[in-house]
């Protein structure tokens, strides 16, 4: 189902002039892993003990914390939920919403999640390094900090997996030397500066098929489940709010091992994976009551399992969010994207408990000077409190405690366990201040229904967090025929459903474009 084409690039941020120059060879990528030191640290003062190993873990996510607003774009705008809420569309935006996205539109520019991956491959050559050099950092730290890079590099490749068909694969920190077969079939080594621009563009090379990069990504997610300890305090102290659920952890691991063994068809496995991050206590549902601190706060609750946290006290860390989502033009807000009054309204109705318990229903979305907005991002309480002008630091979440109890669910319902599928569902619901669901009175033995119900949940849940074309597309592959085009025609306009239905029955139009011309 999904037509992954994959390439090895080499390209690397890092703290050394020779990366720099190795990003003048591939300056016809530059758009693309355009290279800026992030601070003027030689490397011989650097990667020394285990604080220069926190501090370089800490700038792996500093550059993934800048794309938020393009994971809103490719995982929301195009699909159900969301539409543009200018009268005269920003064209390139509008692109998304309409879902013809063009080679040029900058909003498909994925070098952030490329310097992240970076800092991930820099930081897995220099742990051990850094461990033979101080005695305090003991071998299952080395192995968390190691994890830890490649887990996040996991999620890095997890995103762009499920978003485009051609990007380059790095797994190997090209700093200092580079590691390639060459013309005789032998894997050699060589310093990256001895090397040409020619010669390193010679050593691109595509998989051999899709399913060797799925193989990556969940092998290396496995890997990190292995290394990173349970509940692991970074730092040796206890981390604050943003710090711990800011970083990767090993309930993550098994979350996203979880939800990569759905994708590949592994149910049993998918199920037994979420046992884990259910059972820790550090990750609960949390109540109704708490559920909206964790966009409101400057950090998270208990609800959160990875996020990308912005504090706008003291170091005036932002996001965009605000700027996509609010109408409200003195807010510095551009409202270049709103909820789809005609699908939200109905899919946050709840006809069992017929009350406005559901606490997502009254702080995802409302309606704000007389327009209907996204107000995870702008709101400080589900009321109508909103944020100061030009503060946007609402936390953006990668993956959340329910993501747990919803993939669960979804791998029983695969198993045909139905009781405990609905169990897990009953979970969630009764965590967002909804009635149980009654065994007695609901078809929960029907796969349709039960189905609807779980991806409906995930829907309510993270909608307006990048979830929703990605959740269509699993949806899709897990039924065996396109769910996708029927949902997203539904958003437009009569006369224009069933032109976009037939463009996206092809699934090749699932993923954003890129110019070839970049990988020549």
């Amino acid at each position: 189902m999904l037509k992954m084409k994959t390439m090895k690039a080499i390209k690397q941020i890092t703290l050394t002039s020779a990366m720099v120059a190795v990003s003048v060879c591939l300056s016809s990528c530059s758009d693309f892993f355009e290279v800026t030191p992030s601070n003027t640290i030689e490397e011989s003062d650097f990667y020394k003990n285990r604080e220069d190993l926190n501090a370089s873990a800490i700038g792996m996510y500093e550059s993934l914390a800048q794309e938020s607003h393009k994971f809103l774009l490719w995982g929301d705008a195009r699909a159900d939920m969301v539409t543009t809420g200018q009268l005269d569309p920003d064209p390139y935006i509008n692109e998304f919403v309409v879902n013809n996205v063009s080679i040029n539109n900058p909003y498909t520019n994925y070098a952030g999640i490329y310097r992240t991956i970076a800092r991930c491959n820099r930081q897995m050559e220099k742990v051990y390094k850094v461990k033979a050099l101080d005695a305090k950092i003991a071998d299952r730290d080395a192995s968390a900090f190691y994890g830890e890079a490649l887990l996040l590099r996991a999620v890095c490749y997890y995103q762009l997996l499920r978003t485009y068909t051609t990007f380059p694969i790095i797994t190997t920190d090209f700093a200092e030397q580079i590691s390639y077969v060459n013309a005789s079939g032998e894997t050699v080594t060589e310093p990256t500066l001895s090397l040409n621009s020619d010669q390193i563009r010679s050593i691109y090379k595509m998989p051999v098929n899709q399913q060797e990069v799925w193989t990556l990504v969940y092998n290396d997610v496995l890997t990190a489940l292995g290394m990173i300890p349970v509940n692991y305090q970074w730092n040796g102290q206890a981390l604050a709010a943003k710090e711990r659920y800011g970083r990767v952890s090993q309930p993550l691991a098994a979350t996203y091992a979880a939800e990569i063994a759905l994708w590949l068809g592994e149910y049993q496995t998918a199920s037994s994976f979420c046992d884990l991050p259910i059972r820790n206590a550090n990750h609960t549902l949390g109540t109704s009551g708490t559920w909206f601190n964790q966009f409101s706060a400057s950090s998270a609750t208990g609800h959160s399992m990875f996020l990308l946290g912005y504090q706008y006290v003291n170091s005036f860390e932002t996001n965009r969010l605000q700027e996509f989502t609010s109408p409200v033009r003195a807010d510095g807000g551009k409202y270049y994207l709103k909820p789809v009054s005609s699908v939200v309204r109905p899919l946050f109705k709840d006809d069992v408990s017929l009350t406005d318990a559901d606490i997502r229903a009254q702080a995802s979305y409302k309606v704000v000077a007389g327009d209907t907005a996204i107000w995870k991002y702008i709101g400080l309480d589900n009321v109508l409190s909103m944020r100061r002008p030009y503060e946007s630091s609402a936390s953006w979440h990668i993956m959340r405690s329910a993501d747990a109890y919803l993939l669960k669910a979804l791998a029983d319902l695969m198993l045909n366990n139905y009781a405990s599928s609905f169990n897990f569902i009953n979970m969630v619901r009764e965590a967002r201040g909804l009635v149980i669901l009654d065994k007695l009175t609901f078809p929960y033995t029907n796969r349709e229904v039960m189905d609807k119900l779980i991806f409906d949940e995930r829907a309510r849940e993270f909608a307006f967090e990048g979830r929703r074309w990605y959740d269509l597309m699993l949806r899709s592959k897990l039924n065996g025929r396109n769910m996708l085009a029927d949902a997203v025609a539904v958003k437009y306009p009569v006369s224009d459903r069933e032109a976009i239905r037939a463009k996206l029955q092809n699934e090749a139009n699932w993923y954003i474009p890129i110019d070839p011309k970049k990988w020549e």
